[in-house]
């Protein structure tokens, strides 16, 4: 058989799989929603706010914008079902938003409907709204150029694969709101005139959000809670400090455009190790090797001498190691456990019936010992 003449059996056997999927639902008769957004309306009642795409076959795609209110998920789509004159399904979210005031009561009960609904993937983004969801849902079209829904999808995706967020799966939710040794984490998203961004991440106490996380502290966050198989981030120094390896080159003076000293490094591999090492005291060990290419500086560095890139190796290594020990802190004042510090608990401490609640007490009280190793394996366009 002739390979174009076995692909094209290839693809016609496809077509008819997928039309006999759905035979009984005509394409142009479904909405297909691609984004749900949900707000507090009233005490007991919830506001959900929904974009459909709808498929004409004189026409391109076409997107509509519903609202409606309930006391559930299922009521809510009912509801919504009074506004179309097609049948909405589920099969195509992409992702759902929740308002910062119904993340701070808690969201279980809405998470839950998604995870009950045999039609939802697993695999669907999650996140906070600053404000109201439905601001976010809602955002003019000619601002993003596309769908809301994919708009949505594609922002959180990018940045996941682009190492800036750790990923906010259904999925993933679900894994760490069940485990109680870790807390989940979910990014948070703002509207304005302008464009739909991510502002920062939301940190959760069971199904609460109890605190966020600006961008620039997601470097740590991720650095704790997850890997680096190829990140970036930029270093701020005071450039007093850093003397010693700024190199003058002789006849000319650099203007100094900066008052501090600010290094980016890229490439980052990172591995961390927590461990418990004083179970009485509740003493963990925070380990984190990290292996960077010095990519950017503002100042000339002399970096032809061993020395020299060993001193910036410590200085880096040394910044870093702060910031995650005043990152620590802030999570054990919230409460908040997204390292996981308390599946390193329950591994060590066997035998014991452990509550979310009580681990949350005993975390309060815990010391960390953290060490980073920062090796710069490369210095880029510096040399």
């Amino acid at each position: 058989m002739r390979p174009n003449r076995y692909k094209f059996l290839i693809a016609l056997a496809s077509v008819l799989l997928i039309t006999g999927c759905v035979d009984s639902h005509q394409l142009e008769r479904l909405g297909l929603i691609t984004v749900i957004g949900f707000d507090l309306e009233k005490e007991n009642e919830i506001k959900g706010t929904l974009v459909v795409s709808k498929f004409d076959p004189l026409e391109q795609v076409l997107t509509k914008q519903i609202s409606s209110e309930a006391n559930t998920i299922q009521t809510l789509r009912a509801e919504i079902n009074l506004e179309t004159d097609q049948q909405l399904v589920m099969g195509q979210l992409r992702s759902v938003v929740y308002s910062h005031e119904l993340a701070r009561k808690g969201i279980f009960q809405l998470v839950d409907a998604l995870n009950r609904d045999p039609t939802v993937g697993n695999m669907v983004y999650l996140t906070i709204a600053e404000e109201d969801a439905s601001s976010i849902v809602k955002v003019n079209e000619s601002k993003v150029k596309v769908n809301i829904g994919t708009y949505l999808y594609n922002l959180i995706r990018q940045n996941v694969e682009n190492e800036q967020l750790i990923s906010p799966t259904l999925h993933e939710f679900n894994h760490s709101f069940a485990d109680f040794g870790q807390d989940p984490v979910l990014p948070i998203i703002k509207a304005d005139k302008e464009n739909v961004s991510i502002t920062g991440v939301a940190l959760f106490n069971d199904d609460r959000m109890v605190a966020r996380l600006d961008n620039d502290k997601l470097f740590y966050l991720k650095v704790l809670a997850d890997k680096y198989r190829s990140g970036s981030k930029e270093l701020a120094f005071n450039r007093q400090d850093f003397e010693k390896v700024i190199k003058n080159q002789i006849g000319r003076t650099d203007k100094d455009v900066y008052n501090k000293l600010f290094i980016t490094i890229d490439n980052i591999q990172s591995d961390t190790k927590v461990t418990l090492t004083d179970k009485k005291n509740l003493v963990f060990k925070v380990e984190v090797y990290l292996k960077s290419r010095l990519l950017e500086a503002t100042q000339r560095l002399d970096l032809g001498k061993p020395e020299n890139v060993k001193f910036i190796e410590d200085k880096m290594s040394k910044e870093i190691e702060k910031q995650l020990k005043d990152l620590l802190v802030f999570f054990q004042e919230n409460k908040v456990d997204p390292v996981g510090f308390g599946n390193e608990y329950m591994a060590k401490v066997r035998g014991e019936a452990l509550e979310n609640k009580n681990w949350k007490e005993i975390y309060k009280n815990a010391k960390f010992d953290v060490k980073v190793k920062n090796i710069i394996s490369k210095t880029g366009a510096l040399e």
